[in-house]
């Protein structure tokens, strides 16, 4: 089932969700767009956990005719997290011209959360009662059913 994110989270609501990805995936992704600035002191603040670099069109939910956009694999751990946390104050903050775009998280090679920033839309895959219960429990998180 998937479940897409009606309202932007943000305060303690998006620590919460970040919190909880990072507490269930192996590992997490943004990207960056040749085309776009961002800010690199942040993205330097990135580079001892990155875990693969590299190029494509296509992505979670998107497919550009543009130029390949850069991908950012990040181990998950205590550190990656509290920058996620401390880095925006909501979900769609992660957005040129400060910050890479469209957070995804993995769990066991699947792509569990998924996110088109500019687009301001975001969704989770659940494939168990278990992971579907975590994300209900979120304070202040609203979801609807994608059908």
């Amino acid at each position: 089932m998937n479940y897409e994110i009606v309202e932007n989270p943000s305060g303690d609501t998006y620590r919460h969700l970040i919190q909880m990805l990072c507490q269930h995936s192996d590992r997490f992704y943004f990207i960056t767009r040749k085309e776009l600035k961002y800010n690199k002191k942040i993205l330097k603040q990135f580079n001892p956990f990155i875990i693969e670099k590299y190029k494509t069109k296509e992505w979670a939910n998107t497919i550009t005719l543009g130029p390949a956009a850069t991908v950012y694999v990040i181990d998950v751990n205590e550190d990656t997290c509290r920058l996620l946390q401390n880095l925006a104050q909501s979900l769609y903050d992660w957005q040129a011209p400060e910050l890479p775009e469209d957070l995804t998280f993995i769990k066991n090679d699947f792509e569990w959360f998924t996110c088109t920033t500019h687009e301001e839309f975001a969704m989770f895959s659940i494939r168990s009662e278990f992971y579907l219960n975590l994300v209900k429990q979120l304070p202040g998180l609203k979801l609807t059913i994608l059908e």
